[in-house]
Formats: structure tokens, C-alpha cells, sequence
């Protein structure tokens, strides 16, 4: 999608260096994706807050190793 921006070029070369990107496109698509993600960590610990128990290491361990033996089974 073309778009016209008005976009501080300081922060942009700067975001281009840190971050190892070749085109302002990149830069900009690595902003929105990250912004994208911070999103999502933001709605995953909100919904983490709210579980009341959550299964511990052994629990979640002893339930994929009774999938695998029914796996082998069939």
C-alpha cells in the first residue's frame, strides 16, 4: 500500500541502524509489527492476571506423555 508520511527522518535513520534495516519500508513494518506484538503481550498478561491456577511443569508434562502413549497405541 503507497502512502504519504510525515515522519521525523532523524528517528527513522536512527531506527534503520539500531535495527539493522535497509529501506524505510522495513523500518516502518518492524514498528507495526512490534507495536502489533506489545499489543498482544499487554492483552496475554491481562488474561494471565485473571487465571485463577495455573498447571504446574509436572502436570503439563505427565498430560503430553499420556498423549504420546496413546499416540503409539493407535
Amino acid at each position: 500500500m503507497k502512502m504519504t508520511l510525515d515522519i521525523d527522518p532523524l528517528k527513522v535513520e536512527e531506527a534503520m541502524a539500531a535495527y539493522g534495516v535497509r529501506t524505510k519500508t522495513e523500518v516502518i513494518d518492524l514498528a507495526l509489527s512490534e507495536l502489533l506484538r506489545m499489543r498482544a503481550v499487554e492483552r496475554a498478561t491481562a488474561t494471565f492476571g485473571q487465571l485463577t491456577q495455573l498447571p504446574a511443569n509436572e502436570e503439563l508434562e505427565r498430560t503430553e506423555n499420556r498423549r504420546t502413549r496413546r499416540a503409539r497405541r493407535r
